[in-house]
This record gives structure tokens, sequence and C-alpha cells, in this order.
């Protein structure tokens, strides 16, 4: 089985960076720059890296009040997501890696909708994503549902999601590109530092693939 990072490795993010050690780059500062308020997105951040959240499901949460103390729609919000342009080569890739016999799967911490987009346009196996945000009939965000699936829990849900399968975590793969994703690099049988760049990132993975094309890690893939 094969499991994937959204940001970065599904779907590109080329307007952003983030160099820190402690912070992701996502679909989260698109977001934020969307509704003009990118300045928030820098305080919040600057206040989950000194420790002021004690946990990255506080910081998200306090994310979602300011987006909607600032008018988030849903017509705006899935503007971002569905402007989110896919990984050269995913399509390809993921079809490529069914037909070898992978099943695939997906652990983010970014939107709900975006992973379902992934789902929908690659044929996921199985998703679960961090934040769901709930829009009312006039459109604007009225509530949030956060999965404690980034960071340390990303590898808890990895594990349980082989279980799932009935396979061990020595029998997964795992692509990802940011210091979020390496607690899943300590338990996987395999892992893919794709697109990124941070040391502490390459360091942790098996292989290192540069290319921002996913048809580059086929090779690691041969037919089961």
């Amino acid at each position: 089985m094969v499991f994937f990072d959204v940001d970065g490795v599904l779907f590109d993010v080329p307007e952003y960076e983030e160099s820190g050690e402690k912070v992701a780059v996502s679909t989260w500062n698109a977001i934020f720059d969307k509704l003009g308020i990118y300045h928030e997105h820098e305080r919040l951040k600057e206040m989950f890296i000194s420790g002021r959240f004690p946990s990255y499901m506080e910081w998200t949460d306090e994310a979602c009040k300011v987006l909607q103390q600032h008018g988030l729609t849903r017509k705006i919000f899935m503007e971002v997501i569905n402007g989110r342009p896919p990984m050269r080569g995913a399509g390809e890739a993921l079809q490529e890696l069914k037909r070898r016999g992978y099943k695939t799967a997906v652990i983010t911490g970014s939107f709900k909708a975006l992973a379902m987009r992934a789902q929908k346009l690659f044929g996921i196996d199985h998703v679960v994503a961090h934040c769901e945000l709930i829009f009312g009939k006039n459109g604007k965000l009225e509530g949030w549902k956060l999965t404690p699936c980034d960071y340390q829990e990303k590898a808890l849900y990895f594990k349980e999601i082989a279980k799932k399968f009935g396979l061990s975590p020595s029998q997964c793969a795992y692509v990802g590109d940011d210091v979020n994703d390496i607690p899943i690099f300590r338990e996987a049988g395999f892992t893919i530092s794709f697109n990124s760049r941070k040391g502490s990132v390459k360091k942790a993975a098996h292989v290192v693939i540069d290319e921002k094309d996913l048809r580059k890690i086929l090779p690691y893939f041969p037919p089961l």
C-alpha cells in the first residue's frame, strides 16, 4: 500500500514556502491569501512556533475562527480547492500503481474537500483529512470538524489504515514532502521525500526525489 501527502505531493503549491522546521506549507496558506488576510496566517503561525498553541489542533481551530470572522464563504473556499493544480504526473502515477496491484491512501493535515478531490481525480482507496469546513445555506462558514491526523497523529492513522487493509507498517510506503510527514517516515517500510526543500525531511526518507513529477516514484514500486 502506498500512502501520500496531499499539498506539495498530489497537488502543487508553487506560490508558497515555509522555511522553518515546525510548519509545513499547505492550502491553508492559499485560503488566508485569497481572503486578503495572509498577515493573520503569519500571526497564528508564529504563535504555534513559539508554543502559544499547545498543539496544531488548537492552532487550526483558531485559524478556522479567524476565517469565519473574515467572511469565508463556500464559493471562495471551493475556488481555492478547485484551483490547486495537480502535481505533474500524478494521474499517470496513481493509475499505474493501481495497475501494478497497489492500494493507495491519503493522510493530510489539509482540508477534507481537497482530499476528496484527490480521491475523485486519482482513485484513492482511503482518505483521512484534518479539517472539514461546514457552510450554511447562506454559503457562509458556520462550523468545522477537526480530525487529529497531522504531525505525530499522522503516524497513528497510518498504522490504523494499514491494519484495516491487513498490512503491517513495514509493508507500506509513504510519499511526503514536509516536516509533518517525518513521524510517518519513522514507521513506514519505505519512504520517499518528494519535492521537499527541507533537509530534515530528505534525511528522514529512504529515497529523495527533487523533480516535480510524481511518475518518478514508479521505479521504486515494481508490479506485485
